[in-house]
């Protein structure tokens, strides 16, 4: 009996792991690997404190390598994260499969600060979305040509402060920030302020406190609920989402009441212009594109240029008086085709091509956004062989593509000629497979063009007219800075502007 007893058991439970081992074989495959997550948690304690310590994009680079360079995962309470490492991977999500990879996870702070993600950078993947690119991107074309002559006033007053410290090395910071907020004030509002002005620095730091809590892991993202208490992280959020509202929406209706058909004074008025031309052509836009859209909009434009267009610049300039001799290449050339007193146009890009590649290798290696804004998948999928199901987060860890030994010889090294062709002209961005500075796909900035503009006449000037010297050695001047919300900075470092003969 016992015998008997014993064989039927045996015989069911080998019946029951041949059936799961089959079933396991037909099932889809899971997930990419995860380093060691903990139950309930995942890696959301570890993700945490490598925020704190300002390492995240340092941190994802050594995962990427440690789990072969294409994808991993990580987990946090509620979801799991899609980490994209390598080039090729990213192209076939990006580009391939533009749209399921185009979401936008929800996240609460991301939510409450864009009027219920109404932004172009917070809205889902949806019809709404779509069109507001479209009106974004019409509004751009319209007000494009007129952002030149406001760089070149902006920049000759740049040029006459940094004058005065008479070569006193300085942080440059506000300087830098002061001009670009300038040109994105004339370009967006029609406005100018001074570095003493008591709305420059309420706006300057209403804007600083909104970039700082968009990160996915920030208190108010992982605890909702503490929006209702009188806490450190609430009350700043609430005050900053205040005096941004106030600031955005007189400058709207302001705009509203003097808007005439056939004149463009800035983008808002194009953003207008667009919406009006938008509903002409359907009407069910009426219905989709509302006030608090277009206000978002005008928010979108503001703040992606004020932070990153600062951002970036300051990234030129540490490199500069880190590579002294690539200084050197691009005056020369400023020299030879412009002169002392020309200014850089757009146009002269071309013109300029060691110049703009210089700019191009700087965004490459210094990697403004590491892991861009977060997306999420819009249907289930497969990637490298992986089961990627629906609405998972997904990083794309742009630094890691922008340092991909597969895609780039010697990564660490600044070398602008890896932008140039044989005959030295600027190789078209279309073609450059690893090179993501302002995302891919559907996600893709609308701004890129608006913000190589500035970048790129600010940039230029500033050499044609200073040397820029270090104040330390520059072997003393880390290649990464540091990761401060979405945006990677680098580390405070003071500049001499010596006025050029």
């Amino acid at each position: 009996m016992f015998q008997e007893i014993s064989f039927v058991v045996a015989a069911v439970l080998i019946t029951y792991l041949l059936w799961s081992f089959i079933n396991k074989a037909k099932a889809k495959p899971q997930m990419p690997p995860c380093p060691n997550p903990i139950p309930i948690f995942g890696n959301m304690f570890t993700m945490l404190k490598w925020i704190s310590e300002k390492k995240l994009h340092i941190e994802l680079i050594r995962l990427a390598k440690m789990y072969g360079g294409k994808l991993f995962t990580l987990k946090i309470p509620g979801q799991d994260i899609l980490v994209v490492n390598s080039a090729s991977t990213a192209r076939e999500a990006m580009l391939k499969k533009r749209d399921v990879f185009a979401g936008r996870p929800f996240g609460f702070t991301f939510d409450f600060l864009s009027r219920n993600s109404k932004s172009v950078a917070a809205q889902d993947f949806n019809p709404t979305l779509l069109l507001q690119r479209k009106i974004v991107l019409s509004a751009i074309r319209s007000y494009q040509p007129k952002l030149e002559e406001k760089v070149i006033k902006e920049v000759n007053e740049l040029v006459k402060r940094l004058t005065a410290y008479q070569e006193k090395p300085i942080d440059p910071t506000h300087e830098i920030a002061l001009t670009v907020m300038n040109v994105i004030c004339a370009m967006v509002f029609g406005d100018r302020y001074e570095l003493a002005d008591p709305e420059f620095s309420k706006i300057f730091d209403s804007y600083k406190i909104l970039f700082a809590n968009i990160g996915l892991l920030n208190s108010l993202n992982v605890f909702p609920f503490l929006i209702h208490f009188p806490i450190k992280d609430s009350i700043n959020l609430k005050s900053a989402v205040k005096h941004r509202d106030e600031y955005l929406n007189r400058k709207y209706y302001e705009h509203q009441r003097s808007y005439k058909e056939g004149t463009i004074r800035d983008m808002t008025d194009a953003l207008i212009k667009a919406l009006k031309e938008a509903e002409q052509e359907d009407i069910k836009v009426r219905t989709q594109i509302t006030e608090d859209h277009v206000v978002m909009t005008m928010n979108d434009t503001f703040a992606a240029g004020m932070e990153t267009t600062s951002v970036q610049i300051l990234w030129f300039l540490y490199f500069m008086i880190r590579h002294p001799d690539i200084q050197e290449k691009v005056q020369e050339e400023l020299d030879t085709v412009l002169g002392k007193d020309s200014y850089a146009g757009w146009e002269d890009r071309t013109r300029l091509n060691y110049t703009f590649a210089t700019i191009q290798e700087v965004a490459r290696l210094a990697t403004l956004a590491p892991i861009a804004l977060p997306r999420k998948t819009t249907k289930d999928c497969t990637l490298e062989g992986y089961h990627i199901p629906k609405d998972t987060s997904v990083f794309f860890n742009i630094m890691a593509l922008h340092l991909d030994e597969n895609e780039w010889k010697d990564p660490l090294v600044l070398n602008p000629e890896r932008f140039l062709d044989d005959e030295g002209k600027l190789i078209p961005v279309a073609n450059l497979k690893s090179f993501y500075p302002f995302g891919g796909g559907r996600r893709i900035c609308p701004g890129e063009n608006l913000a190589n503009q500035e970048v790129f006449m600010i940039s230029s000037r500033l050499l044609q007219k200073f040397t820029l010297e270090a104040v330390v050695q520059s072997s003393d001047l880390p290649l990464h800075g540091e990761m401060i919300a979405i945006n990677h900075q680098p580390v405070p470092f003071k500049v001499r502007f010596k006025e050029r003969a």
